[in-house]
């Protein structure tokens, strides 16, 4: 009879430990098949914001904040050195064109202008006096003239009654030769005063033109000096809303200090401040709009500022048609300002990835969804809605915009429900 014959003890265990090992080994496969590859991470799908690549036209502006500030300011300025007797306006008052504003006291000032009025009123005087003994002397030529015609004349007639009687024989020769003598000297001294004339009337021209500028020069000098106490007296230079503008009782007063200004209103223009970078590209007549009270508005550069100030640009723009209403000065309005026509382009939604990455490399989903890999890409323009993609990117591709800046060293995100 056949008896079964075992395997020894120790050829059991072998076959035992070498099933073992194969079982490891079959579950170490699966599980490295299984296991994210080197440099992916899990990711939670919901914690992370996509974006589509699309072809569309590059809006090419630049985002602005402007300030509201008057169209223009008059400043108010002190014409003379003095102590606020006493303040007629404050602050935040709307004011009229020579509106007094305060009135200032410099009894110094005060008694140089008494003076120099007194001298220049005395030497007005002087000067009309002149003026009058210029007329005199021209009245007396003129009178002398006349006196020496009119006694040629009356010479002459009787010269003539004697000529007459002479022809008669009544009288002799030598009783008519004096009123001859007398006639032929009335003639030569007429004849020397009206050659002496034409030399006089040039003076007394020359004369009268000078003090009649001596005159207006004094008279000048008068207005000026009487002036001079006006400027104790501060008013508007302009009409509309004063500012800056705090004067006490007593308060020192210098020549030149500013003292305030005065906006005008209702006439409102927009500063704003520019990164240097577009200097380039800016120009007076730009276009911009911007939305004032919930109201769509267009304004247009109307001057640029060459001087850069701490990396910024100062730039002027004004309202294209009528000035909207209720604007505040100070008030900022945020503005798109135009660089240039719309062109078609590969676009990419802006995001905070473009700073995760500085726009060199981007999270891109594949077909299935289920991966978002790292790939390189170079960028253009851009502005706060758009990045402009010059390669590496194709229209209809989705990328990681937002929720990955804690994983800018992975190379591939998984994503899934579960992190």
């Amino acid at each position: 009879m056949d008896r079964r014959i075992e395997a020894p003890w120790y050829v059991k265990r072998a076959y035992r430990a070498g099933g073992g090992v194969a079982m490891l080994i079959v579950a170490g496969l699966v599980a490295w098949g299984l296991s994210p590859k080197a440099g992916s991470v899990n990711v939670r799908t919901e914690s992370l914001t996509f974006g589509q690549v699309v072809r569309a036209p590059y809006l090419d502006y630049a985002p602005v904040r402007a300030e509201i500030t008057p169209a223009q300011t008059t400043f108010v300025a002190a014409e003379a050195s003095g102590r606020v007797e006493s303040a007629a306006a404050g602050d935040g008052d709307r004011v009229t064109a020579g509106q007094i504003l305060a009135r200032l006291s410099n009894s110094q000032l005060s008694l140089d202008i008494a003076a120099r009025e007194a001298d220049i009123s005395a030497r007005i005087s002087d000067n009309a006096s002149r003026l009058m003994a210029i007329k005199a002397a021209q009245e007396s030529r003129e009178q002398a003239l006349a006196d020496a015609a009119h006694a040629l004349n009356k010479a002459r007639q009787e010269l003539e009654k004697r000529q007459v009687l002479l022809a008669k024989d009544l009288l002799s020769a030598a009783a008519v030769q004096p009123y001859a003598d007398e006639a032929a000297y009335q003639r030569q001294r007429l004849a020397a005063l009206k050659a002496a004339g034409a030399s006089d009337e040039a003076f007394y021209a020359a004369q009268r033109t000078q003090a009649a500028q001596t005159a207006e020069d004094l008279r000048r000098n008068l207005i000026e000096a009487r002036a001079g106490r006006s400027a104790l007296t501060i008013r508007a230079p302009a009409s509309g809303r004063l500012t800056a503008f705090d004067l006490k009782p007593g308060q020192a007063v210098t020549l030149g200090q500013g003292l305030g200004q005065v906006d005008s209103e209702d006439a409102y223009k927009l500063r704003a401040q520019i990164d240097e970078f577009y200097l380039p590209r800016l120009a007076a007549g730009q276009g911009a709009e911007a939305v004032v009270h919930d109201r769509p508005v267009k304004v247009r550069v109307e001057k640029v500022f060459p001087q850069v100030a701490n990396g910024r640009v100062a730039v002027d723009l004004v309202f294209v048609g009528p000035t909207p209403a209720d604007l505040k000065r100070g008030e900022a309005i945020d503005l798109r300002l135009s660089l240039g026509k719309p062109q078609a382009a590969v676009i990419a939604p802006s995001g905070g990835w473009l700073s995760d990455t500085g726009g060199t490399w981007a999270f891109v989903l594949t077909s299935d969804g289920k991966r978002a890999e790292r790939r390189p890409i170079v960028i253009g323009r851009r502005n706060p809605e758009q990045v402009e993609v010059l390669s590496g990117l194709r229209p209809g591709e989705r990328i990681v915009t937002a929720g990955a800046q804690d994983l800018l060293k992975a190379k591939t995100l998984r994503l899934g429900s579960k992190g």
